[in-house]
């Protein structure tokens, strides 16, 4: 068989790009690259259909060779049952001589005879396969080319657009202006007609850089850009037509005024909203060449830990975080906005490019219970949802015996933590997690607590997705999570008390589950409740209905670790009794010790 085969191509197709690549003449004009690309493009459609094509006969091919490897199996198994039934009446024999072979001989025969067909026919798959795999690989590496000729002319028309300004720019003439001037009384007349060309120069500078920009190519956009560089006009010549007063008045001076615009490398790119580096030929761009007295304007970037607010910056709306704006330098008033919080105001003074960071805070007197809402995080993603309970008096406890006053407000995680929120927080941190450091997450198995080898968050010892419930974490994981919540925020974030835990989870009710006394077989996850993951794995978060808070899993699928030191965690789990989900119910852990029916779920602390 010829394995190896799509590899190699695969590694030489980067090759083979590159070279046909670099062997097409690239066209110089904005023109020629329009169409060169356009035509490009249409290349691509054809290669990548071309190319989905192949995958699909592809997968044709790998499904064709799984059948005959299932067949494999099935002729395995009949050719071991009929060889076991030709050594058994041969064993027969001994004691029957006259014993008729012929049929078990004839089985055993047929049953080899299907193996070795089979076997034939799965190697000829194969290599077909591997076939089909070089001709798919060849297909995409036709597709990579065309994608890499496509990116290298869109490269290439930036710096012919570029270019093509450039030219546009740079240009010589002259004006005819006319230009009517009432002087002060105290002067000359001397005095009158210099001021007097003075302005007509002037007048004849802003008529020529208007002419010029009338001519471009791209006008509307340049007009957008003009306040930001300047043209550098020069008056090379200018001749005096006629000039006096014509009225006893005013001053008249009609010149002819010879005109040179020489803008600077970078110009060009700066009206075109374009990197400076398409101003210059290929590898010969440097910074030090751009002027700093033509970097007037900065860029300003503005986020808060809020979505859907407001920015205004010296009074002009600009949308919601996060907003990247142009200003010039100096002073700037800077107002983000939202309904229910304290609007922040700064008066910001730039002279270079800078990140501003808001926090808006919530006001006090609008908490209502039952808010849902989530913090944003400093890379402007999304803290879990959190569910808002306000201060009261509450029953908890077993038969909610113990009555207890709440006294102050706090937010509750509409779930428990989930993979997916825990993996980001250890992608920001490189974070490590003690199951991982000591290489032991444990299960209950045949009623006793046992290891699970190799298991930790991302491989529990079961199947798990992205809103799975994240496990395999102690509570010193949990812990830190939460630290780095509130570094994220700029809010206090902690695991919730038993009584919080308790309080949301009962949701305002006096009984066992928030729906009732009597456990709901198939409602929650919990051992022996008739769920696809009773005794088997954790649910996704949102396998089943909410409280009447909106709070999620507050029965069974993990227990969550409280913020108890002894390692105190509520709730029951999936591989529990329905019993011992029961609100008032506790399990303790050691709390640096890590089990796949223990998550967590956090607490924002309101101020």
């Amino acid at each position: 068989m010829r394995r190896g085969l799509p590899a190699l191509l695969l590694a030489l197709a980067p090759g083979l790009v590159a070279t046909s690549t670099i062997a097409e003449d690239v066209p110089t004009s904005v023109i020629a690259i329009d169409d060169a690309i356009f035509t490009k493009h249409s290349e691509l459609s054809s290669a990548k259909k071309d190319r989905d094509n192949q995958q699909q006969t592809l997968n044709e091919h790998e499904e064709k060779l799984s059948g005959y490897n299932k067949a494999a199996k099935k002729l395995d198994r009949s050719l071991s049952k009929s060889k076991s039934n030709l050594e058994r009446d041969y064993s027969r024999m001994i004691d029957e001589p006259d014993l008729d072979l012929s049929s078990s001989q004839t089985q055993y025969q047929e049953a080899w005879a299907g193996v070795k067909q089979n076997q034939v026919l799965r190697l000829e798959a194969e290599q077909e396969l591997e076939e089909q795999q070089a001709t798919l690989a060849k297909k995409q590496a036709e597709v990579t080319r065309i994608e890499e000729n496509i990116a290298s002319l869109e490269d290439s028309k930036l710096r012919a657009r570029a270019e093509r300004l450039k030219h546009e720019l740079r240009q010589s003439g002259s004006q005819k202006v006319s230009f009517t001037n009432v002087c002060s009384t105290s002067m000359t007349i001397a005095q009158c007609d210099k001021q007097t060309v003075d302005l007509a120069l002037q007048k004849s500078v802003n008529q020529f850089q208007a002419a010029l920009i009338d001519e471009t190519t791209e006008e509307n956009l340049i007009k957008q850009n003009l306040d930001k560089v300047s043209l550098n006009i020069h008056v090379l010549r200018h001749q005096i037509v006629e000039s006096g007063f014509y009225d006893g008045k005013r001053y008249r001076a009609i010149m002819d005024v010879q005109l040179d615009a020489r803008p600077t490398e970078v110009t060009a790119c700066t009206l075109l909203d374009l990197d400076s580096q398409y101003c210059f030929a290929p590898g010969q761009y440097n910074e030090s060449q751009v002027k700093q007295k033509e970097t007037a304007w900065v860029t300003l970037i503005i986020r808060s830990n809020q979505h859907n607010d407001r920015v205004a910056v010296n009074g002009v709306s600009y949308g919601s975080t996060p907003v990247e704006i142009m200003l010039p330098v100096g002073a700037h008033m800077v107002s983000v906005a939202k309904e229910g919080y304290r609007s922040f105001n700064q008066e910001l003074k730039i002279d270079s490019d800078h990140q501003l960071r808001a926090v808006l805070r919530e006001n006090r007197n609008e908490l209502k219970a039952g808010q849902i809402f989530a913090d944003a995080l400093s890379d402007n993603s999304s803290a879990p949802n959190l569910v808002t309970f306000t201060p009261g008096t509450y029953h908890i406890g077993e038969h909610a015996s113990k009555q207890v006053h709440l006294d102050h407000a706090f937010a509750i995680g509409a779930t428990p933590t989930t993979v997916q929120q825990f993996e980001h927080f250890v992608k920001s941190t490189n974070y490590q997690t003690d199951a991982e450091l000591t290489k032991v997450c444990t299960t209950i198995k045949r009623s006793e607590i046992t290891p699970v080898p190799d298991s930790y968050w991302r491989n529990p010892g079961f199947k798990q997705y992205v809103n799975s419930p994240v496990v395999c974490v102690s509570q010193n994981d949990a812990f830190a999570y939460t630290r780095w919540l509130s570094e994220q925020t700029g809010y206090n974030y902690r695991l919730p008390t038993e009584d919080e835990w308790e309080i949301a989870a009962r949701a305002g009710t006096e009984t066992k589950y928030w729906w009732g006394d009597k456990f709901k077989p198939g409602e929650a996850n919990t051992g022996w409740s008739g769920t696809p993951w009773s005794n088997t794995s954790t649910s996704p978060v949102s396998a089943f209905e909410p409280n009447s808070m909106g709070l999620y899993d507050m029965i069974g699928n993990v227990w969550e670790w409280t913020n108890d030191r002894r390692g105190m965690s509520k709730g029951g789990a999936w591989s529990f009794s329905p019993a011992m989900a029961s609100a008032h119910e506790r399990l303790f852990v050691a709390p640096s010790s890590a089990s796949n029916y223990v998550g967590f779920r956090i607490i924002r602390e309101i101020n």
